[in-house]
């Protein structure tokens, strides 16, 4: 139902003349969406250490978003896509996670923030304890994808939701930050970004991760993503990443967050660069994966969340 995409931290390449950058961030700058997305404070975390392995520390990621679907025959509930908290109410996402058809057997009806370990709430590290999930319904008046998603190719794969009622803001439920002028530069290929989610872990089942996982791969050249199959050609507003042995995006991740930590005068923060777009049938095997590039889709996100 949804493209194959699993846990990825990825290095990529965007090409952007220092003119580019300049204008980009001129036709945002001043948009009055900013004043009230700098009324949060952004991409800070409550994690006490970085995790080595594959599990993320508690309050590591407390913008990650999980997208429940609720199944019309039996009322089971079915976490298909993720998602990224960038004010105390919206949350960007992938267009496909969003458009689902009204025969569909799931359809999209929650959104949960503060999760960690899918099997306990509320969930507790060394004796340190965050609070319980926050559960906000969506209303399909309060979803925005961009008109321009064309599936099954994929292009212009965004979409924000916007909640019914705002989070409370904690340690473990905040924004991640959208990217200003000193993030708009050049991202090299082989620089590092993150991906996370609670996708599959392993292509022989459909088990999917019940600790929040992130991994970290590298952005490679668009022409890569030839490989993926589809006819797919990767335009200016994607990137391609990953390219690693079993390590990538899988069934689950759709919509999921591609970040990076840049240095800011108010010391280290995360910023939102990508979202989880799809990848091979099967995850994990050299190919590399889509992701929409959140500056190419700066302005459409600005103008949807006002």
């Amino acid at each position: 139902m949804f493209p194959t995409t699993k846990l990825v931290s990825v290095l990529f390449v965007i090409l952007k003349s220092d003119d580019v950058t300049g204008t980009l961030w001129s036709d945002v700058a001043n948009h009055s969406a900013w004043k009230m997305l700098d009324f949060f404070e952004c991409g800070e975390n409550a994690a006490d250490r970085i995790i080595g392995g594959l599990d993320a520390a508690l309050g590591q990621f407390p913008w990650i978003a999980r997208l429940g679907y609720v199944s019309a025959e039996d009322n089971e509930t079915d976490w298909m896509c993720g998602g990224a908290l960038i004010s105390d109410r919206h949350i960007v996402t992938a267009a496909h996670c969003v458009r689902i058809s009204p025969d569909e057997e799931f359809q999209l009806s929650f959104v949960r923030l503060g999760e960690y370990d899918t099997r306990t709430d509320p969930d507790c590290k060394l004796r340190v304890c965050a609070p319980p999930v926050q559960d906000r319904a969506v209303k399909p008046n309060l979803v925005r994808s961009h008109k321009l998603f064309n599936n099954p190719n994929f292009h212009n794969d965004i979409a924000i939701i916007e909640l019914d009622t705002p989070v409370e803001l904690n340690n473990y439920v905040s924004p991640i930050c959208l990217p200003k002028e000193d993030q708009l530069g050049d991202l090299k290929v082989g620089e590092l970004v993150t991906v996370a989610g609670w996708g599959k872990m392993n292509m022989s089942t459909d088990q999917r991760a019940d600790v929040l996982q992130y991994v970290q791969l590298p952005v490679v050249q668009p022409v890569v993503c030839d490989s993926i199959g589809r006819g797919f050609t990767v335009s200016e507003s994607e990137i391609c990443a990953g390219a690693q042995l079993n390590k990538d995006a899988c069934g689950g991740d759709s919509g999921g967050p591609m970040m990076k930590i840049y240095d800011t005068p108010d010391g280290p923060k995360t910023y939102l660069v990508g979202t989880v777009s799809f990848g091979p049938t099967i995850c994990g095997i050299k190919k590399p994966g889509v992701y929409a590039s959140i500056s190419h889709y700066l302005h459409w996100i600005l103008d949807n969340i006002l």
